[in-house]
């Protein structure tokens, strides 16, 4: 079950115009054997407007049985009172999940319908990106649909870069170089910082072990190969450590504890901030800190050892839809959930408009709008293309293990917990959830 906010539920809450929107279902079942009813949670009232007219008003037009109604709700409380309505049985038609984690949850439960059946008959597998399609299954048996995607990238400010002669960094080398040159220049080398949202923390963690540990081992640990105390992840976290403690990474540990999202991107967007790794959901909300034609920009994440290839893209599923076990309304929910997904022009059209994150299906280059922003388009041809693809610990972590992962890491940064105890810890969590069968299965690295 999800303990906290989403990304997106996080920015919406601190003010960061993050355009994108989840949907669920009404609780307490449906008004009627054709109409399922959803709550849409928004950003903004454009982005509520484009998804109402271009997905519920265009899915009513189109069918003649089944019918969708829509009631805008609070972004912030839209995970919370999803896990109150599954936990009272009063589920809505459509289950929201903020990723694969929470479905696996469910699934043990028996809190969702299995949509074999459905993935079949609307050929969702060939629809979908194979990792996408494997990371959906729980037991082999697929039980929810994901409707957005994206990844952990460096943003940076062109013309800071500029001034102070920097390109972006691919190795170890020039990380750490930019790094101590930013802060002799009185810049806070990489943003970062919690206040106000917790697991903020595991957006520059995951980040971390996929620049430091790489794909193929993270794979094996999260398939039990190896434990989470292993050498490569403790030597990781180790570094980690003393780049925070360097200040690095926020300025200083104490100031870790104060800095928030938006201020790392004003930051960014003024000069005082050289580098700011998040994910890709940002990219909507990136033009409300560049303003009056200031230009911001991506780069793929550095590598920082000899044994990961630079540019490693870690795949994240921001919103997984499932159908409730509850439901008298199974078939109209699988054919929204098709309508929502299975449309490459539709998604494409959607992330155009709002920066919306598209779903992970497969997409041609042809097929991106006109009007679409090169940076997203050259990152949704990118991540597709690469065989160097990485794993967030949102999307592959079980649920008891992530919170672990970034709520402990904080005694980390206070220098209350030594990094292999912390691994120690973290392994002990995963064990037990590998013998719940509570988690996700990653797909497997081309490295």
């Amino acid at each position: 079950m999800s303990r906290h906010f989403t990304r997106r539920n996080f920015l919406q809450a601190s003010g960061s115009a993050f355009a994108g929107a989840v949907l669920l279902g009404g609780c307490g079942g449906s008004s009627s054997s054709s109409t399922v009813q959803y709550w849409g949670a928004f950003p903004s009232t454009e982005t509520e407007d484009y998804f109402r007219e271009n997905y519920i008003d265009a899915f009513n037009a189109i069918s003649d049985e089944n019918q969708v109604e829509m009631s805008v709700r609070q972004l912030t409380e839209l995970a919370q009172q999803t896990d109150q309505a599954v936990s009272a049985g009063q589920a809505p038609d459509i289950v929201y999940s903020p990723g694969p984690s929470t479905v696996v949850g469910y699934a043990a439960g028996a809190k969702i319908l299995e949509l074999n059946d459905y993935a079949g008959g609307y050929g969702w597998r060939d629809a979908l990106l194979p990792w996408a399609y494997e990371l959906s299954q729980v037991d082999n048996t697929f039980y929810s649909l994901p409707t957005s995607y994206g990844s952990m990238v460096l943003y940076y400010n062109p013309a800071t870069f500029e001034e102070h002669g920097w390109e972006p960094p691919t190795t170890k080398a020039e990380f750490e170089a930019l790094c101590a040159d930013a802060k002799r220049e009185g810049l806070i080398p990489v943003g970062a910082g919690n206040s106000g949202y917790q697991a903020q923390t595991e957006w520059y963690l995951t980040a971390f072990l996929n620049m430091a540990v790489g794909p193929i081992t993270l794979y094996e640990t999260l398939t039990s190969g190896l434990d989470w105390d292993n050498d490569a992840v403790v030597e990781a976290i180790t570094m980690y450590k003393e780049q925070l403690d360097n200040g690095w990474w926020g300025g200083d540990t104490e100031r870790y504890f104060t800095n928030t999202d938006p201020d790392m991107l004003t930051g960014l967007a003024n000069g005082d901030v050289a580098m700011y790794i998040s994910g890709t959901w940002s990219f909507g909300s990136m033009s409300t800190f560049f303003t009056d034609g200031a230009e911001w920009d991506w780069a793929p994440l550095p590598s920082l050892s000899s044994d990961v290839e630079p540019g490693v893209f870690p795949l994240a599923i921001g919103t997984s839809l499932s159908i409730s076990a509850s439901t008298q309304n199974g078939d109209s929910a699988a054919e929204f959930l098709d309508f929502m997904v299975n449309d490459p022009e539709r998604s494409l059209s959607y992330l155009a408009a709002t920066g919306e994150n598209p779903p992970p299906i497969n997409i041609t280059e042809d097929q991106f709008p006109e009007d679409a922003d090169e940076r997203s388009v050259r990152l949704y041809q990118a991540i597709p293309e690469s065989a160097n693809l990485g794993y967030t610990s949102w999307t592959f972590l079980p649920p008891r293990s992530n919170a672990y992962f970034f709520e402990e890491f904080d005694r980390v940064i206070t220098g209350d917990v030594e990094p292999r105890a912390y691994c120690e810890g973290l392994a002990a969590e995963f064990t037990a959830e590998v013998g719940e069968r509570a988690v996700p299965t990653p797909f497997t690295p081309e490295g």
